[in-house]
């Protein structure tokens, strides 16, 4: 029998990442000093819109793995929260349309994020729960950093009509973050390990802040 709330570990390590993200990540602070450039803008917006297009279809993918595992309510889980994505790639699509047709020249997936859509891949291979805990990273740490992240934009003249994408990503993940410490512990218990989960965390927060660092440097040579 696992000692440990999964949950419990999992709030703390996306916290503390996500105030370490808030101290020192150099595209916040670029957002902040309002010099985010337009070009860089439509290399998130296409990133995220490669995101949201992924994420409907690899919740599909994880529902499968947890019904060849016999893990029935996890995958009906996997198959709601599927339904609830459908949809969010025509919002980034929207926020694309309102930049200058040169920026959005720039709006291909940015190499990082591909690769953190790649780890989810990795995660639904190695257990289904894997695939769970990223979701709450994901949910969590975008709740926690939301407030910032929009003020910074609007520093740097994005209003949020102009990033309905990332707002309306951020009032969804309000609820779902709510609930889904309670759903893990309810569905984890004690396999795949609290380290195997935790290390999959970890490695979805190594591959974000490299794709910031990766957007901030088209900032910065747009400029």
């Amino acid at each position: 029998m696992h000692e440990e709330r999964l949950s419990a570990c999992l709030n703390q390590q996306i916290e503390d990442w996500s105030a370490s993200l808030l101290r020192t990540s150099p595209l916040l602070t670029r957002a902040q000093q309002g010099a985010l450039s337009q070009a860089a803008m439509a290399k998130y917006l296409g990133s995220l819109r490669y995101l949201f297009a992924c994420s409907e279809r690899n919740l599909r993918r994880a529902a499968a793995r947890a019904h060849q595992l016999g893990l029935t309510q996890l995958a009906k889980h996997f198959e709601h929260k599927a339904k609830q994505e459908r949809g969010h790639a025509l919002w980034a699509e929207d926020d694309l349309s309102t930049l200058p047709e040169n920026a959005r020249a720039n709006s291909t997936p940015a190499r990082d994020l591909i690769s953190l859509v790649g780890l989810q891949d990795q995660l639904i291979a190695q257990h289904p729960i894997c695939f769970l805990a990223y979701a709450l990273w994901a949910e969590y740490f975008t709740v926690l950093v939301a407030d910032a992240w929009l003020a910074a934009l609007a520093q740097s003249g994005f209003a949020r009509g102009h990033v309905s994408s990332i707002a309306k990503h951020i009032d969804a993940d309000r609820e779902h973050a709510a609930t889904g410490l309670d759903v893990i512990d309810s569905f984890w218990t004690g396999e795949p390990t609290l380290g195997d989960i935790s290390s999959g965390v970890a490695r979805a927060s190594a591959l974000f802040e490299r794709f910031c660092l990766e957007i901030c440097h088209d900032s910065s040579h747009a400029a």
